[in-house]
Parts: C-alpha cells; sequence; structure tokens
C-alpha cells in the first residue's frame, strides 16, 4: 500500500529558525550606521533646547566657532535649503513632523535641534556644542498628567493638514455594548515604555556632487529615500539608503515611516552638514540622549 510522503515545508512554525543576523549582532561583528569610517569624517553634535515650548530670542555661537577643531556651528540662519516633503501616495514620502532642522525659531519640546556643531572629532564637536549660549522666551508647556478620553474633536490637524482623529471605525460597540446580556466594564492602565535598543540612532551622510548616500539605521530605507530626496530637492535615483542592520527597533527605528519622524532625528541634519561642510559626517546619539528625543509608549488608560 502506497504511502503518502512528506512534503518539506518552509514554514518556520514547528521548528528552530535559526536567525540569519543574531550571530552577528551578539558577537559585536554586525555593523550598524555608526561603524563605517570613511578618510576625513566630520562628526556632528546638535545643541538641543533646553526648555519644553517657547521661542529662541538669540543664539551665541561665538565662543564655540573659535575652539579648535570646529568646522562649523550650523543653523537656522546659516544651515543651506531643506525643504518640507510631500505626502505621496500609498505609504510614500510618509513624514509626520515634516519641519526641517532649525526652520523657524519656535521651540515645540525639550531636545528639539536649535543648532548643530560640526568638528574634527567628537570630542571637539561636544566641546562647541557645549559652547553655544542659548536664550529663550518661556512659555508654559502642557505638562497635564491625567487626560480625558474623548476630549478631542473629531477632526485634528496634522503636518498634512486637517485628518480625522479616529482613522478607523467598524460597527457600533456603544449599541453592542448596551445590548449585551453580559457586561465587562473594566479600566486598565499601562505605564510608559521607553526603547533601550542595541544600536543607538546615527547616521553617516556623503555627497558626491548632487548624489547622497546615507548609512542609516532605517526600518523603512525606501520611504526614507523619497522623503530625503524631497527634503534635499534631488531626484530618488540620486538618493542612497544603506542599511546592513538594525540593533533593534521596535517602534524607535522606522524613521520617516511612521509619526516618530522629528526633526531632532539625526539623517537630514548629517546630510546638511555634509552638503555644507564638503565633508563626509556623521550624527549619532549617545545613550544618555537616547530617551528624552525617542518616540515611545506613553502612559494609557483603556476602558
Amino acid at each position: 500500500m502506497p504511502t503518502v510522503q512528506e512534503i518539506p515545508t518552509a514554514s518556520p512554525i514547528g521548528r528552530d529558525t535559526p536567525r540569519i543576523d543574531g550571530p552577528l549582532k551578539v558577537s559585536g561583528t554586525a555593523q550598524y550606521a555608526s561603524d563605517f569610517h570613511f578618510p576625513g569624517l566630520l562628526y556632528g553634535v546638535p545643541v538641543e533646547a533646553t526648555i519644553a515650548k517657547g521661542k529662541i530670542t538669540k543664539l551665541d555661537i561665538a565662543a564655540a566657532e573659535k575652539l579648535p577643531g570646529v568646522r562649523a556651528i550650523l543653523h537656522r540662519q546659516n544651515i543651506g535649503k531643506i525643504f518640507r516633503s510631500t505626502l505621496g501616495e500609498g505609504m510614500n514620502g510618509i513624514c509626520i513632523e515634516r519641519r526641517p532642522p532649525f526652520e523657524d525659531d519656535v521651540v515645540r519640546y525639550y531636545g528639539q535641534y536649535v543648532a548643530l556643531a560640526v568638528a574634527d572629532t567628537f570630542e571637539s564637536a561636544k566641546a562647541a556644542a557645549d559652547a553655544v549660549v542659548v536664550s529663550y522666551a518661556k512659555e508654559k508647556p502642557n505638562v497635564e498628567d491625567k487626560l480625558t478620553a474623548d476630549n478631542d474633536p473629531d477632526t485634528v490637524m496634522t503636518s498634512y493638514g486637517p485628518a480625522k482623529r479616529l482613522q478607523s471605525e467598524r460597527g457600533d460597540a456603544a449599541g453592542a455594548f448596551a445590548s449585551a446580556p453580559v457586561k465587562l466594564d473594566q479600566t486598565y492602565v499601562t505605564p510608559a515604555e521607553t526603547h533601550v535598543p542595541i544600536e543607538l540612532q546615527g547616521t553617516t551622510a556623503m555627497w558626491d556632487g548632487d548624489k547622497l548616500t546615507i548609512y542609516e539605521e532605517s526600518q523603512a530605507v525606501f520611504n526614507m529615500r523619497g522623503v530625503l530626496a524631497q527634503m534635499f530637492g534631488l531626484p530618488n535615483e540620486n538618493v542612497r539608503v544603506i542599511t546592513k542592520f538594525v540593533g533593534s527597533g521596535f517602534g524607535s527605528k522606522p524613521e520617516d515611516d511612521l509619526p516618530e519622524c522629528r526633526s531632532s532625528r539625526p539623517h537630514s541634519a548629517a546630510g546638511a552638514a555634509r552638503r555644507d561642510t564638503g565633508r563626509q559626517a556623521r550624527l549619532a546619539r549617545t545613550r544618555l540622549r537616547l530617551s528624552p528625543l525617542d518616540p515611545r509608549r506613553v502612559p494609557r488608560e483603556l476602558r
């Protein structure tokens, strides 16, 4: 009697599936965006806002510019032109915070980049960033720690104009609950959660004429290419985004693919630094600056 021969399947269910990048990451041999070194590489360190809301009234860079090894202090008045991206079809060109670095003097959140020190070494760039003196006209930020459910309008403003607050609706939840024979009404609370990835956010940018190459820790390289092309006024084919490995992401490295695209992200600032200084430039966050600037899961109350 013929027997049924089992056909091998490619499904990972029910069998061990080793991660291709696992041994490289745990052994320290995986090359992340900040691990690539090139001759003449410059280093960028941002000057971050020390208030949560307000306006910059004065930016004193005189002392910082005189420090040894400093190549430039980029800010709103001297940075080259960077454009706002526009939303394309489907999932193309998504960048929720479209405002480029240093577009105006308004401070919208603590840690927002207000200037960028560029120098021959990281230490020189850090010293220059620390030497920049920023004066502010402070305003009171929204520091409410108790939010009321359903107190937002049905239509909210986004970077691309007005949009419906509820992006997905199905059925009549209120009616179904009211008519249910058995009801369970509970409130659940979750705490804030922050990222601690293996790889810190960082970018290495190189220009060759009007062609831009970015070494980046992005989970959305094609979308990032489209956004950067728009920001620097280039055709898509002139922008190359290289991501060899992503040292853990879980939403902290989608870059322009999700609302976490902020003007304090390294890629556009590093690209501008390279363009405006004529040399390759790297901008990478330290572990200390990771938590204040990265996206996170906010505390939630669910009923």
